[in-house]
This record gives structure tokens, sequence and C-alpha cells, in this order.
């Protein structure tokens, strides 16, 4: 299941941080649903990603470096 097509770093436990309009979330698995739901949902968090860090892109079927969208005047 693809969640996103960026991810901007790691949670405490583990999960990957993905963002959609809404925010940033984690996809948690939820052991209690019934078998007509789906066992996964989104998690919202309160996260703001360093700008220092490396983003990942899934681009041609595989999770690479992004490149930079700043552009330099010359």
């Amino acid at each position: 299941m693809l969640v996103g097509k960026r991810e901007y770093g790691t949670w405490k436990n583990g999960s990957s941080i993905y963002r959609d309009k809404r925010g940033y979330y984690i996809v948690v698995v939820d052991n209690k649903a019934t078998p007509n739901t789906n066992p996964m949902y989104k998690k919202y968090i309160k996260w703001k990603p360093n700008p220092k860090t490396r983003q990942l892109c899934f681009t041609k079927k595989r999770w690479a470096v992004c490149k930079s969208e700043t552009r330099t005047a010359k």
C-alpha cells in the first residue's frame, strides 16, 4: 500500500511521516479492527520537519533522495 510519494522522516516508534493537505501523519495499524473495516488509518501528529534533513521521494518504483526544489538565480 503506497501511502504518500514523499517521506519526511521517522516518528518516535519508527513509523514513516507523510504529509497531506491536513498536515503531517503516520500510518497506524488498529489491532481491534473488524474484518469489514480497514485496519490501517492515518494518525495526525504535531511535528515540523528539520530543513536540513533529506526527504525521500517515491520515483521510478523505488525510494530515493529528493532533489532540491529551490533554484538559485544566476
